[in-house]
């Protein structure tokens, strides 16, 4: 029987095999030191023979929303991911939180492999497929921590029964929420009024 587990909560021989998954499913460029990541909330899916994947959120402030900042399965085809979400959106919705928000990266990134644009398709669909949306959000190129800034997209879903109880909050809002509370970068950063003048939020 599957279940979400909190990292800490974890046997170390558990914890090598989430840091397996993760190191296996990311680009080297979006990898941050693993030990960093526990600084956010983990949570572990489990499966009846351990670790199957893991979810890396950070509540976004005073908001009510949540940012996913790693989402990830060690093995595809078995329904993981979906189960995975289910219980993840389930849980921040019983938590009180309205919101999940994400960055993904962009397919259309000038000088990707066909491979590589493939894979941003697929995962972009994905998170569709379960609810995810993407958002009209132009020039969009956070810093990451080692100063990286690939071109990413941004997406959300509504928290709860269908998202029916939450109205769609502001687009610049959420634009800044994330710069600020993902990214550190407050609303008067150049590198978040580019992107929302380019989005058309100024």
């Amino acid at each position: 029987m599957s279940r979400l587990v909190e990292a800490a909560d974890l046997a170390p021989a558990d914890l090598a095999r989430v840091r397996g998954i993760y190191e296996a499913s990311f680009p080297d460029e979006l990898l941050a030191p693993f030990e960093d990541l526990l600084a956010d909330r983990m949570l572990v899916h489990l499966e009846d023979d351990g670790p199957a994947g893991f979810a890396l959120v950070r509540d976004l402030g005073p908001t009510a929303w949540t940012f996913l900042r790693y989402y990830a399965v060690g093995r595809r085809g078995r329904g993981t991911g979906s189960t995975m979400w289910a219980g993840l959106t389930d849980l921040l919705a019983a938590e009180g939180r309205t919101r999940l928000v994400w960055d993904v990266e962009d397919p259309g990134e000038p000088g990707l492999s066909p491979v590589a644009v493939e894979e941003h398709r697929r995962r972009i669909v994905f998170y569709e497929r379960l609810g995810g949306r993407l958002l009209p959000v132009r020039d969009y190129e956070p810093p990451h921590d080692d100063g990286h800034a690939p071109r990413l997209l941004l997406m959300d879903a509504a928290l709860g029964p269908s998202g029916a109880d939450h109205e769609d909050p502001a687009l610049r809002d959420v634009v800044e929420a994330v710069f600020r509370w993902r990214y550190g970068r407050t609303p008067d950063d150049a590198v978040v009024r580019r992107t929302l003048a380019a989005s058309g939020l100024l």
